[in-house]
């Protein structure tokens, strides 16, 4: 049976999402999943903790994590060779990093350690870029420590996609991000290869839940509901800026955040996970609106996927290029550069004639059976 740990430092919004939901796929699949886990506080621990539970029961080696500054390199080195070197056949298996940081700190536990392991480096998005953009709201000491880290970050790249000759291949959620490391790191030689963020299981179109939800919302049987879902509410989140048009336009809305953005007929509220499904199966479009960086163009949003699968129509303004060749290739969406620009919807029963084609496109491009299926391939051919 194929082994793969996997290591990840940390929790974020979309953990049971991708991370979870990909090792549940895996572990039913005939795949031996260790999952090595670092935590930077005891309240970070127990919220890990508490989503590990609501799946597939996975073995877990807990390690302590630490923020990205250069001062902290060697205490992370030791904390995953220790976390690793406690696995039964850690030698044998093949390693599945989430994060090009962490990547480059496991590169450096196989280098000290003269270990020649497969490894597959899952990049998410490039966090240099992340932090350079988020230093335009930073001040003082924070936006400081935040050109320390962007340095730290830069020798740490150079390093990591730096050719030695080690069993490593590079994945990524869009081709933008390897053409980033081509144009930026050329010496880097090593295989790379595109997975988009995944879309769960559960995320399947259900008539019965739509009612449900909508009879618990107020919303018409053949009325048009909006969805907006920022429930991360990062700064580059703008799908409030369309709110106040579709309302204008005579369309409901339901505003998934915990931010009230005061426009009235909007209904703010949010859910659980596990119930987005059952939410999004209500709804017949949503927005994806985001400011025109590189850190957006070259994303793939988990909130996206989850629209495609569920055969949303969605509105966006061009800036996630994921999105849009999605939406030019399936016609499930419009593209809009302005918020001016969206005049009208497709009426209710349009929407509906096409719904399962677009769910069934959807689930091909970014669900969890298509993608685990590809990263089992992937460890495949890194450990031949």
């Amino acid at each position: 049976m194929k082994h793969v740990i996997y290591v990840t430092v940390g929790d974020v919004s979309v953990y049971e999402s991708q991370i979870l939901e990909l090792l549940d796929y895996l572990q039913n699949n005939d795949v031996k999943v260790t999952l090595v886990q670092g935590y930077k506080s005891d309240e970070e621990r127990k919220s890990l903790e508490k989503k590990l539970a609501n799946h597939t029961p996975v073995q877990t080696v807990w390690v302590k994590g630490f923020p990205v500054y250069p001062f902290n390199k060697k205490k992370m080195i030791e904390s995953l060779h220790q976390g690793i070197a406690s696995i039964e056949g850690y030698h044998e298996a093949v390693y599945h990093v989430r994060n090009e940081y962490v990547g480059y700190g496991v590169k450096c536990v196989f280098q000290k350690y003269g270990l020649s392991l497969p490894m597959l480096i899952d990049i998410r998005g490039v966090i240099y870029e992340e932090l350079k953009y988020k230093q335009n709201q930073l001040k003082g000491k924070r936006k400081l420590l935040s050109f320390l880290q962007c340095s730290y970050l830069k020798s740490c790249y150079r390093k990591l996609f730096s050719m030695d000759n080690m069993r490593i291949a590079f994945t990524s959620v869009s081709p933008m991000i390897n053409e980033y490391v081509s144009t930026n790191y050329p010496s880097c030689k090593y295989p790379m290869c595109v997975h988009p963020n995944i879309v769960g299981r559960q995320f399947i179109y259900d008539e019965e839940r739509r009612r449900e939800i909508r009879q618990r919302y107020g919303i018409a049987d053949n009325e048009v509901l909006a969805v907006c879902s920022t429930g991360g509410n990062a700064v580059w989140q703008k799908d409030h800026l369309v709110v106040k048009r579709l309302v204008e336009m005579g369309v409901r809305v339901i505003n998934l955040s915990k931010k009230d953005i005061g426009v009235e007929g909007c209904i703010t509220t949010t859910v659980p996970f596990a119930e987005m499904p059952a939410m999004l199966s209500a709804a017949d479009v949503a927005v994806l609106w985001r400011d025109d960086t590189f850190m957006n163009n070259s994303a793939s949003p988990s909130k996206f996927s989850e629209f495609a699968a569920m055969g949303l129509y969605v509105i966006h303004n061009k800036t996630v290029k994921v999105a849009v060749e999605h939406i030019l290739n399936t016609g499930a969406g419009c593209l809009v550069d302005e918020v001016e620009e969206i005049k009208g919807l497709p009426s209710y029963e349009e929407l509906q004639s096409q719904r399962q084609q677009w769910c069934e496109a959807g689930l091909s491009a970014f669900g969890v059976d298509s993608l685990g299926d590809s990263y089992i391939r992937k460890y495949d051919e890194i450990m031949n």
